[in-house]
């Protein structure tokens, strides 16, 4: 991604950097409401990092401070009762129970838009 800004804020649990494009920046000034990112870690026979786009908050989010008004960024830990690789929707996930939840959450997310499909990573460390 190129031509991005970032803001950090801390939250209760960390520092979360968010990384915008020029053009996320405006399609998101564009917006009457913010926008729903979710951040998901999901504990299979592997691990998965996944951004969703969502239209409603999930009720086990840990909401994350971006430092962005327009973006509200919640993260959950999944899992699942059986090993799946695949890159398509999981059945059955489950809040997977994390008692110290501040070294899963991530450090950064960047946000991007092309032609109109919102598009996001994060990650834990570095850029």
């Amino acid at each position: 991604m190129r031509d991005v800004t970032s803001a950090q804020s801390s939250t209760h649990s960390g520092t979360i950097e968010l990384r915008l494009t020029t053009a996320a920046r405006s399609a998101l000034a564009q917006r009457e409401t913010p926008l729903l990112v979710h951040l998901e870690l999901l504990f299979s026979c592997m691990i998965r990092k996944q951004v969703l786009f969502l239209e409603s908050e999930h009720p086990d989010a840990l909401l994350l401070d971006g430092g962005e008004q327009q973006v509200r960024i919640g993260f959950r830990a999944v899992g699942t009762k059986t090993c799946l690789i695949s890159d398509q929707p999981v059945p059955d996930l489950q809040t997977f129970p994390i008692k110290r939840v501040e070294p899963f959450l991530p450090r950064w997310l960047s946000l991007d838009i092309k032609h109109g499909q919102w598009r996001g990573e994060f990650g834990y460390v570095g850029n």
